[in-house]
């Protein structure tokens, strides 16, 4: 690989693993700074977020469609069909979020009672639900724009704005929950309330900023792109439909994994709670490599350069999920040091964490093969619709299914029904990577 290439690669990529390294850290001190408050706080801020997790879902799908179409507008120079696409994938997302929140205001209890009969965690998980409403449509304005700019290939502002929103966050995280200075001591609603404040202040970083600069997509230019933004409607939803299916196939699915932790008890709960924002910072290492490799296909293929494209793919796909397997050893390698600061190793939660860790950590890199080649590859192409019957088959007639029978039938412990989740990935990865190889993604979307 040419050297000014891995430059290209290292400035797209850094910023986005810094940035989602930065967003995985936040999500620990979410749980971590309520493990001293009991296994309810901590199951209901880890079940709170997953539900949260499956609206980013929805989120990042349009954000991708952003990203897909920008990158190749980008790469063809149509400044003026990118702001149409950014302004179409913002406003998409607002509607859709709009059922949602008034569901969480009126109706979390009932929402969360279908997992779990602890009513504690019931109580505090609906309260943070209600508190976390405005959040919906500040993250939707955020990952529109990530999505965009990153296409683009700037990634410093969106690391820059998001390190001061998660910093400020984690202060108030500390503050509210714990009531220092003049403020209450609010518990887990002290997550909610700080998840709010940092991210609203985010969006206003970002509408600023561009204006400041006077961006092409600051929040004036896209207001005055709203008469051309017919002219993409239908290329943009041609594109988007398939991805918010997709991401909400698998978002609900991965719920699902979650459900039937909480209904193992509320120690299976806590301890994947625990070991997820683990999960995640391993994630974010990875993502911004897969983004890069995403952007740099969508700007190749824009130009027409696919055998550079086809390049790119075969270099990702190799040493992405070499990498992610160095990675997981070095965190099981250093786990005995900072798990016993987490948690108490007499206690039965330390025990099951370390083993979830286990797994976690040796079968990661097929995950990260699998978000290779899907993210950074096929949907690069606009290779969407596949991957709709993939998570059907891999997820809800494998997956799923083997952790139903591990949990119900079999009665195995909880580490065993975590680890079905490799059927799914096992599947996933013999399916995409045929689909890869076929090449059906190589094509130009913006002509």
């Amino acid at each position: 690989m040419a050297l000014s290439l891995r430059r290209q690669i290292l400035k797209l990529a850094l910023p986005v693993a810094m940035q989602s390294v930065l967003i995985s850290l936040l999500g620990m001190s979410d749980v971590f700074m309520v493990a001293n408050l009991g296994s309810a706080s901590v199951a209901a801020i880890g079940i709170g977020a997953k539900i949260h997790f499956v609206l980013v879902m929805v989120m990042a799908s349009l954000g991708s469609a952003i990203s897909v179409l920008v990158a190749q507008y980008f790469g063809r120079g149509k400044t003026d069909s990118a702001r149409s696409i950014l302004l179409l994938g913002m406003v998409s997302g607002l509607f859709l979020m709009l059922p949602v929140g008034l569901l969480f205001l009126t109706a979390s209890e009932s929402v969360l009672s279908l997992m779990s009969h602890d009513a504690s965690m019931i109580s505090k998980g609906a309260s943070y639900l209600r508190i976390t409403v405005p959040l919906l449509f500040f993250t939707h304005i955020i990952i529109a724009y990530e999505s965009a700019l990153r296409a683009q290939g700037e990634t410093l502002l969106p690391l820059i704005l998001a390190a001061v929103a998660i910093v400020i966050n984690i202060i108030l995280n500390y503050v509210l929950i714990h009531g220092v200075w003049l403020f209450p001591s609010l518990g887990s609603d002290g997550v909610a309330i700080a998840s709010d404040i940092a991210r609203g202040l985010q969006v206003l970083l970002f509408f600023g900023f561009l204006a400041v600069r006077n961006h092409s997509l600051s929040l004036t230019s896209l207001i005055s792109a709203r008469k051309e933004v017919h002219q993409y409607s239908k290329k943009f939803f041609m594109t988007a439909w398939p991805l918010t299916l997709n991401f909400t196939v698998w978002g609900f699915g991965s719920f699902i994994y979650h459900a039937i932790a909480a209904t193992q008890g509320t120690d299976a709960l806590a301890s994947l709670s625990l070991v997820s924002p683990i999960e995640g910072l391993y994630h974010s290492l990875f993502f911004g490599f897969v983004t890069a490799c995403a952007v740099l296909i969508g700007q190749n293929l824009g130009q027409d350069k696919f055998e550079m494209a086809k390049h790119l793919a075969k270099q990702f796909v190799i040493w992405t999920p070499i990498g992610s397997l160095f990675v997981g050893v070095a965190i099981l390698l250093s786990s005995p040091f900072f798990l016993p600061l987490l948690i108490d190793p007499n206690e039965s939660l330390y025990q099951l964490a370390v083993q979830l860790l286990w797994v976690m950590c040796l079968t990661f890199w097929l995950k990260v093969l699998n978000m290779t080649i899907i993210i950074g590859v096929l949907r690069a192409g606009g290779d969407s619709k596949y991957m709709v019957g993939v998570d059907m088959v891999a997820m809800y007639m494998l997956g799923i299914p083997a952790a139903l029978l591990a949990a119900y039938y079999l009665e195995l412990s909880y580490v065993w029904v975590y680890a079905m989740v490799l059927v799914e990935e096992l599947a996933k990865a013999v399916l995409v990577s045929k689909r890869a190889f076929k090449g059906i993604w190589i094509k130009n979307l913006s002509d």
